[in-house]
């Protein structure tokens, strides 16, 4: 799939049946920072499976090379999948926006600016360090916005053979480009300004042992928003060789995580 390009619909999703309305439900799916579709792609089935016209974007700078990335930034991003959410929008009657990390920063961006039939945010940040109370996955975070003038490419540590076959996942993860990261971390405080412009029925889901982005990040949103309808899904991961970030693909809650998205997202429409 090309990167910064529209994806195609699944067009064999079926109508649905709300009452004696007819509709046809569109789920976006937006995935995380340097990652790619495949981070999302276990959703994807269990949606169409309902009857869903499934679009699993990729945004610009994403799954090509890590040049073009350092390109683009968090106002790229989120144009891409707004411009995503109105073609799907085009497509059909509802959409729901579904992200994962950055991914459902970008999603509950989205509920802020459309009207969406509901919205799922799967570890999503709000904010990616905070000093009171010391939540930081590195002490270097709260120096991003000097230290991306002085050395914007900080190489970084390949994960393990045994981190990959547990929780699988493609993207950039030779080197952190500090403007990227910079974006991504003023774009996330912009989302959680907004968060009581968020009306639609809401799932936030996210692991407690989650070291990238902490746990209490989901308690935010499902505290600041407007929505009367809030389903909050904290859950432990037992496994140790993996972070516990990427749960779309960890493979002792990729089942549940799905399971859940699903029926979140036909419960909106049944």
């Amino acid at each position: 799939m090309a990167c910064g390009k529209r994806a195609s619909a699944d067009r064999g999703g079926r109508k649905v049946r709300a009452g004696e309305h007819v509709m046809r439900v569109g789920c976006l799916l937006v995935h995380g920072f340097t990652g790619a579709p495949f981070e999302m792609e276990p959703l994807a089935g269990p949606l169409r499976d309902i009857g869903c016209v499934v679009r699993n974007i990729c945004l610009p700078g994403h799954d090509t090379s890590f040049e073009d990335f350092r390109r683009t930034v968090f106002a790229d991003w989120v144009a891409h999948a707004e411009d995503e959410y109105r073609a799907l929008e085009r497509e059909v009657d509802a959409v729901v926006p579904v992200g994962l990390s950055m991914g459902g920063a970008i999603a509950l961006h989205l509920a802020q600016v459309f009207r969406p039939l509901g919205v799922v945010a799967l570890a999503a940040p709000m904010y990616v360090y905070r000093i009171i109370p010391w939540r930081m996955k590195d002490w270097r975070l709260p120096l991003v916005g000097l230290l991306r003038h002085v050395r914007p490419v900080w190489p970084s540590a390949p994960r393990s053979e045994i981190a990959r076959t547990v929780a699988p996942w493609r993207g950039y993860e030779e080197a952190t480009a500090l403007p990227q990261l910079h974006s991504l971390i003023v774009g996330a405080a912009g989302v959680r300004r907004g968060l009581g412009r968020v009306t639609a029925p809401l799932l936030v889901m996210q692991a407690r042992g989650d070291a990238t982005v902490h746990y209490s990040n989901a308690l935010h949103i499902a505290a600041h928003v407007a929505s009367p309808d809030v389903t909050l899904k904290l859950f432990d991961i037992v496994d140790r060789r993996a972070g516990h970030h990427v749960i779309t693909t960890h493979t002792e809650c990729r089942d549940r995580v799905s399971g859940t998205v699903r029926d979140f997202v036909q419960g909106l429409f049944s």
